[in-house]
């Protein structure tokens, strides 16, 4: 057997459920790459590759640097700007998941630095029906139904944001919508298939950006097929062609957020025509897999 053409670089200490996990396994198995493909740790000296691909990973305090040819997918640009403007500067093509970081850093001096957002994985991110036919359906559902019984579901971070007028204090924000809407579901520290079950029960997926950010949430709610409400005041959702009404419902403020999510939980049909449209948007062309073969085309490197 040849050795891997490509390695994904992260540490999984903090994140070992996040961004870079899931674009390692869409390589591994969306694109079928297999042992093409391998991942380390970004410490010591790495074997040969063709190409090394680096993944935020929550990590701001490492002074490691990778080997060439390199990618690096700058996922958190809008929590910790200044160091992955710093680790930027090592790779040969920057790839920042917020539309503001990448066009921040072509201004400070990263001439290839491109925008790629976050996208869903449909392995970690199943719809019911593919939630009903999964092999640990038991395991993830507890022997319990999917229907849907919830109002609202959230499931994420608690983040109290940074008291800027550029931030959301996500908490105050949840408890506004869990107290207009007490038929709801709060979770944290819940990921992949667990983290589908509890949207899907829900007739609303709930999100709220910690800054203007086009986050995971985004992309996974609309993958697990259950109607997606969340925050407007994101940049990228026009570009990528998500329309407000057709593919979410949006919201602007709080008062707003209740008056949405009032209507939709008393027009289902409505509601499920947006989930379904959504859902459609999110697979044919927002994957983890799509994001990962722009790399690879980028520097023209094939299984």
């Amino acid at each position: 057997m040849s050795d891997p053409k490509i390695s994904f670089v992260y540490n999984s200490d903090i994140r070992n459920n996040g961004t870079a996990t899931l674009a390692f396994n869409s390589v591994k198995h969306q694109l079928g790459w297999g042992d093409k493909v391998d991942r380390w740790r970004p410490e010591g000296e790495l074997p040969e590759r063709e190409l090394y691909i680096y993944v935020d990973d929550g990590r701001d305090d490492l002074k490691w640097e990778c080997p060439g040819p390199s990618a690096y997918w700058a996922v958190d640009t809008h929590l910790g700007y200044d160091y992955r403007l710093w680790k930027a500067r090592q790779f040969d093509k920057v790839y920042c998941a917020q539309k503001e970081g990448a066009e921040k850093m072509r201004k400070d001096g990263i001439k290839e630095a491109y925008w790629l957002p976050l996208a869903c994985n449909p392995m970690a991110h199943p719809n019911l029906s593919e939630m009903m036919s999964h092999k640990n359906k038991e395991d993830h559902t507890w022997g319990k139904g999917l229907d849907k019984k919830y109002d609202l579901a959230f499931v994420g971070f608690l983040n109290e944001g940074d008291g800027s007028d550029t931030s959301n204090n996500r908490i105050e924000w949840l408890d506004h919508a869990f107290k207009n809407f007490p038929n709801s579901w709060l979770a944290w520290q819940c990921f992949f298939e667990d983290m589908a079950v509890r949207i899907i029960r829900a007739r609303l997926g709930f999100n709220i950006s910690i800054r203007n950010d086009l986050n995971m949430r985004f992309f996974e709610v609309l993958s697990t097929g259950t109607c997606l409400l969340t925050n407007t005041s994101v940049e990228g959702i026009d570009d990528l062609g998500f329309e407000d009404g057709k593919h979410f419902v949006g919201y602007k403020n709080k008062e707003d957020l209740v008056d949405k999510a009032e209507y939709f939980l008393r027009n289902p049909m409505e509601r499920e025509n947006i989930a379904r449209s959504g859902h459609e948007k999110v697979r044919s062309g927002h994957t983890y897999d799509k994001r990962m073969q722009r790399i690879l085309d980028d520097f023209q490197i094939a299984a």
